[in-house]
């Protein structure tokens, strides 16, 4: 039984290794060993070569922190499988991790399709964080070095189609950070600055800001930022204009006015739809205030715009969605179904 579970992950790297010449590590933590296995994602990282790609393989047991200090791709199986009908994938279980640090070395990184159980901290500039779920403590984009003190220059960064259930952070000290894209996240807990002066041209688009009861989050503590096409769903969430652009934004209370395109006052219940899964939730009412009301036509929220948000975070290299095999005799037979994903 094993060396059929071996056989099988072997098939799902096949499938979703791209086609690159970097060498691919395995991170299993249920029993499956051998060279280029590795039980903890740190193990795996510090057997790897600057460009290699790491597969977190499903198993809901978590492989550990990361102190990241070279640049990796690192791939999970996604999450919240168990809300779609069909599967997206073969196997719905996570792949899951507790901390993920991004230091210095680390630039030009990415991280997809994990859960982070713990916080995830970018200290790097150019680094990737797209279709994770982040959980307890949340995203925090730039602290001063933990190591010598230092203050980290972020220059580039993109922080895509995650949901953030902690706080988010755009930057701590005295860090600069600069030309980072924020875009259609949920974002259920609030934005935090830090010493948001030394923040400069972070873009935040598309993002729903708050729980869907609008009873918590949604607060925005940002300076030289650019805000657009953003939902904030509680009312009574902070923000102040200082030096930040805002336009097609749209929010239960009255926290951007209604020039430049912005909506106020809007009635929760009719932003979004009946769905009440984790993600599906926050998908706009057809016809309501969000459909088409952002810049340039665009829907608001996080499936409007040019990146909409992905369902489970199925990262987007091709995936094994079914997987059927017989045994007979000493043959095995198998079938495997693979998608595309985008």
């Amino acid at each position: 039984m094993k060396k059929l579970f071996v056989l099988l992950a072997s098939l799902l790297l096949l499938a979703s290794a791209p086609a690159q010449a970097q060498n691919i590590l395995r991170c299993n933590n249920v029993g499956v060993t051998g060279t280029g296995i590795f039980a903890t994602l740190q193990a795996a990282h510090d057997a790897a070569a600057s460009g290699d790609i790491i597969y977190l393989e499903p198993s809901g047991l978590t492989y550990g922190n990361l102190n990241c200090a070279k640049p990796l791709t690192i791939i999970g199986n996604g999450y919240l499988h168990a809300e779609r009908t069909p599967l997206l994938v073969a196997d719905p279980r996570a792949s899951v991790v507790g901390q993920v640090f991004f230091r210095l070395g680390s630039a030009g990184s990415r991280i997809t399709g994990v859960t982070v159980a713990d916080i995830l901290l970018v200290n790097a500039t150019n680094v990737v964080v797209e279709r994770n779920r982040i959980q307890t403590n949340g995203l925090r984009i730039g602290t001063d070095n933990i190591s010598t003190g230092a203050p980290a220059v972020i220059t580039a960064g993109i922080i895509r189609q995650n949901i953030l259930e902690g706080l988010v952070f755009t930057m701590g000290g005295n860090t600069s950070v600069s030309n980072v894209l924020v875009d259609n996240n949920i974002i259920v807990n609030t934005i935090g600055g830090g010493n948001s002066s030394n923040l400069n041209g972070v873009l935040f688009s598309n993002n729903v800001i708050g729980n869907k009861a609008g009873t918590g989050g949604g607060d925005i503590d940002v300076d030289n930022c650019v805000l657009k096409n953003n939902i904030v769903t509680r009312a009574a969430a902070t923000f102040l204009p200082r030096l930040n652009a805002f336009s097609n934004n749209l929010s239960t209370g009255t926290q951007f006015g209604t020039a430049s395109g912005n909506q106020q006052n809007v009635a929760l219940a009719t932003i979004f739809g009946s769905a009440t899964g984790t993600e599906t939730q926050f998908e706009i009412t057809v016809g309501g205030p969000a459909d088409n009301t952002g810049e340039g036509g665009a829907d608001c929220g996080v499936f409007g715009g040019g990146r909409p948000y992905i369902l489970s975070g199925v990262p987007n290299v091709p995936a094994i969605f079914e997987y059927a095999q017989t045994v007979s005799g000493t043959t095995l037979n198998a079938t495997i179904s693979t998608r595309s994903n985008r």
